[in-house]
């Protein structure tokens, strides 16, 4: 079953159980305290920050995130991504019984998948946090499945400093690790890569996070969201520069379009990660040979105007794309 199906089974059994399905926020974050979005809870970050009025209603949304923590082990600890869909239900100003009842609902849904709640462990925890407006209790339950985690219910109290505390009912999962439970395929990635395509699982990853950030407009910078393309962009230049990775990245276009409407158009996107990704390879072959710099060009724009405007020599600089791509 993809992850689209699953996502739309769940969007379909939560509106029928009195759900709003709501569209989910750009991957940039401007009302909270993280560049990125990284839980399905940061639609109240503008109530939370810039106390505006409280929301009623329960909602379900398929929220993209980026969690940049786990890129360090995308390649070594298996289930593992920096990018994913994580599927929630929202409630502002709800009371413990209810949000109780969206716990029994998740369990529900989960059954119907064929995720049976006698094969999970929920594990129970009360944890302290800040979110930036004071420290907070939270109730938080765990469940496990096969020893994998595949999402959390948590119960808040978040402190304001001019109202009472905001309870939330806050309940994510993470979709691809649905999939992956449901499907029980070896790897994560066997239906997160594309099957004609061989690579590693950090390879595909920085693919899929590079094509969302760019896909939700993020353009590469020094600082912020922009910081994050960029480390990304560095890994597939100077680890994975010969492999089909502009083939790759229309196909994880594809799927986050599933989820969130694009900002920019498929080929425009394409473009942007090629120049960005391809100004880290400039860079190799300009310090090689100390060649005059790179601009904002592609690398065949810049060994053209190597060649015939700087009178480089092309066999060096066929050598030098060779060992690049090593």
């Amino acid at each position: 079953m993809k992850p689209t199906q699953i996502s739309a089974k769940m969007g379909e059994y939560f509106r029928s159980a009195g759900f709003d399905s709501v569209a989910p926020l750009n991957i940039a974050n401007v009302d909270g305290q993280t560049d990125l979005v990284i839980a399905g809870v940061q639609m109240f970050d503008d109530i939370i920050h810039r106390n505006q009025p409280l929301r009623n209603g329960r909602v379900f949304v398929t929220q993209p995130c980026v969690r940049m923590q786990f890129q360090p082990q995308v390649e070594t600890q298996e289930g593992t991504s920096t990018s994913f869909v994580n599927v929630c239900t929202e409630q502002m100003g709800t009371s413990f019984d209810e949000h109780l009842q969206s716990v029994d609902h998740w369990c529900t849904i989960l059954s119907k998948l064929g995720l049976h709640m006698n094969d999970f462990v929920v594990v129970m925890r009360v944890s302290q946090h800040d979110w930036g407006t004071g420290e907070f209790s939270a109730l938080e339950l765990f469940f496990c499945y096969g020893g994998l985690e595949l999402g959390d219910a948590a119960y808040l109290q978040v402190p304001q400093s001019n109202r009472a505390a905001i309870l939330i009912s806050d309940i994510g999962f993470g979709l691809e690790r649905i999939a992956w439970a449901i499907n029980k395929t070896e790897s994560y990635f066997d239906i997160l890569a594309p099957w004609t395509e061989i690579g590693t699982r950090e390879m595909f990853d920085a693919c899929r996070t590079i094509a969302l950030l760019i896909l939700c407009g993020v353009q590469a910078t020094n600082k912020g969201p922009g910081l994050q393309f960029r480390r990304f962009a560095k890994v597939l230049g100077e680890k994975y520069y010969g492999v089909d990775l502009f083939e790759i990245l229309p196909y994880y276009f594809d799927y986050w379009t599933q989820f969130i409407t694009p900002s920019i158009e498929r080929a425009d996107a394409v473009m942007l990660a090629r120049l960005e990704i391809e100004r880290f390879v400039n860079l190799k072959i300009c310090a090689m040979l100390n060649l005059p710099p790179p601009r904002d060009e592609t690398t065949d724009a810049y060994l053209d105007r190597l060649v015939y405007t700087c009178n480089i020599s092309i066999y060096e600089l066929r050598n030098a794309i060779q060992i690049c791509k090593m």
